[in-house]
């Protein structure tokens, strides 16, 4: 698997080699050029795409047979979306995943009661949600990543081992952040786009056609189109004869550190 080591010791020896077939030959600079712009893309392939694992071992999706799947959500709570999923979720005894950024819980503490009450997971989506987050040092990605860990710690009694990047963003300082905090970084292999997407039939046959046994959903409980979606896509998904686990049981691993 192409990785942040390997890429690196790749790039690396081809770099020696570029270096002494230049001392013989005397290449163009156009060829450190493409060199460094072949970098650059690499890196920016491993950042963007969670489901490379570039830096980050992530948990994107399970290998099986059995017709189960997870579904997330990611940038809340909302005190007014995040409540009438919750009713949705309920009604169709789905469990899920909410990725909850640590400001936007401030105020909304019942809501992350009512999350956990109904057995659904909570994970660590960092504080702010910054624009500027994948900028961060990895000493100031770990403050942010205790504070929400404490604010939900206050809260549930639970502290969390799941993690999200905040955009899907990961980094070499992340990597360094969430190895200190343990963390299991989650991510998905169905990115819906659902917040963006304005044409609510094509939105449902592309989430039909990305349907399959252990596919882990991305979605967000933040803006209110979310909640008649979801409705529809568990009957759907059911229909089809899927069941929806939680992402901890799906990947057989704990979600919180203290349970």
């Amino acid at each position: 698997m192409l990785n942040q080591r390997n890429t690196f010791i790749i790039f690396s020896l081809f770099f020696i080699l570029l270096l002494t077939l230049d001392m013989r030959i005397n290449f163009s600079n156009w060829y450190y050029l493409l060199f460094a712009l072949l970098w650059f893309a690499v890196l920016f392939w491993g950042s963007y795409f969670i489901n490379s694992k570039f830096y980050i071992n992530t948990l994107c999706e399970v290998e099986t047979s059995e017709k189960i799947i997870a579904i997330t959500f990611d940038d809340g709570p909302d005190k007014e979306v995040t409540p009438a999923l919750l009713e949705v979720l309920a009604k169709h005894k789905a469990k899920a995943a909410f990725f909850c950024i640590g400001r936007k819980i401030e105020g909304n503490e019942s809501i992350l009661e009512m999350i956990d009450r109904e057995g659904h997971i909570i994970g660590n989506h960092s504080f702010s949600h910054s624009w500027f987050f994948d900028f961060y040092s990895a000493k100031k990605m770990k403050e942010e990543f205790s504070l929400s860990d404490k604010i939900v710690a206050d809260v549930t009694g639970k502290v969390m081992k799941f993690f999200r990047p905040p955009y899907g963003i990961t980094t070499i300082a992340m990597k360094k952040a969430v190895k200190e905090k343990e963390y299991h970084t989650i991510g998905w292999n169905v990115r819906s786009m659902d917040s963006m997407q304005k044409n609510e039939k094509k939105l449902m046959e592309k989430l039909m056609k990305q349907l399959a046994p252990g596919a882990v959903f991305l979605f967000h409980d933040t803006w209110k189109g979310v909640v008649p979606l979801i409705d529809e896509f568990l009957v759907m998904a059911a229909g089809k004869g899927f069941k929806v686990v939680r992402p901890d049981e799906l990947f057989k691993i704990n979600a919180y550190k203290n349970v």
